[in-house]
């Protein structure tokens, strides 16, 4: 699933392609991706509408259009947009005929398109995605601040401070890595950075959040703001199906240290990185590194 990094990429890319663009028509190969109204709704309203401004919450894109309405999308597992040229073709079946973006074409991942928003500026936005997961809703302000209200704190607003982080892990007494994941705790990490964090932090996932030395909160809080701000400079991981905007491959995934490399050594110790399951989620970590705090 494309945590905040990936999200963030492609928050950037939108923001600086299409923000000002007027959406001239739209097409969906399966409208079941617009939910809560009727497809034919969706487009009626959306069409002939100005983009003011795309912005992320969580693992959430926000694109804010000129009638007061928001486009409140989540790419779950599979989901990613991508940008080309108006000429570009896409067949019945959601699969990019013809594209001057090679990579587009050529990399499976991109090829089950959902839904295409056609631009004035004479590109189109499309949206790949394998497992049909992924939706868009059109909410107004209120319906918007309301969803997103249950959402914790950003990890690199002011408000997530140490203290803040100290006080959500003593106040709960089960697994760090669960607390990491829960989006009501702690906005937009999920199972590639929670696994990251805690191993750069030397954080046992299992440990019990109460039981975290103020040591450990330390470098847990830092690596947070670390690691997310580097996958987010390396445009994301993509060892499973993300994509950017253009419809390349994130780079974060070749400095992994121990997300999907059981067994494999681990870069500190040179012992076997194992995989277990938390919160229903696999994980990987070192076991000499990490020592769990129960």
């Amino acid at each position: 699933m494309p945590e905040l990094p990936e999200v963030e990429t492609v928050k950037n890319d939108l923001k600086s392609k299409i923000t000002g663009t007027k959406i001239v028509s739209v097409s969906a190969l399966w409208p079941g991706i617009v939910k809560d109204i009727p497809y034919e709704v969706f487009v009626k309203q959306v069409q002939g509408v100005e983009v003011e401004d795309v912005r992320r919450r969580a693992k959430n894109l926000i694109i804010k259009l000129s009638n007061g309405m928001n486009l409140l999308v989540h790419l779950k597992m599979t989901g990613h947009f991508m940008i080309a040229e108006d000429s570009a073709e896409v067949s019945s079946e959601g699969k990019w005929i013809k594209a001057k973006n090679k990579n587009l074409i050529d990399d499976r991942q991109n090829q089950f398109i959902r839904i295409i928003f056609h631009l004035d500026n004479g590109t189109i936005l499309a949206m790949s995605d394998m497992r049909k997961f992924a939706y868009i809703k059109l909410v107004d302000d209120k319906e918007l601040e309301k969803f997103l209200a249950s959402y914790g704190p950003e990890p690199f607003s002011s408000e997530f401070t140490e203290r803040k982080l100290a006080s959500i892990l003593k106040s709960k007494n089960i697994a760090v890595k669960k607390i990491l994941m829960d989006q009501s705790q702690i906005a937009g990490i999920g199972n590639i950075y929670a696994d990251e964090i805690l191993w750069a932090a030397r954080v046992h996932p299992l440990s019990v959040s109460s039981k975290l030395s103020d040591k450990d909160i330390e470098a847990i809080y830092q690596n947070i703001k670390k690691i997310l701000k580097l996958a987010i400079e390396k445009r994301g991981t993509s060892t499973s199906d993300f994509r950017d905007t253009e419809g390349k491959k994130g780079k974060f995934g070749d400095l992994r240290n121990v997300y999907r490399k059981t067994d494999l050594p681990c870069p500190e110790c040179g012992g076997p990185v194992k995989k277990i399951t938390v919160g229903g989620r696999g994980t990987h970590f070192c076991p000499v590194c990490q020592k769990e705090v129960k």
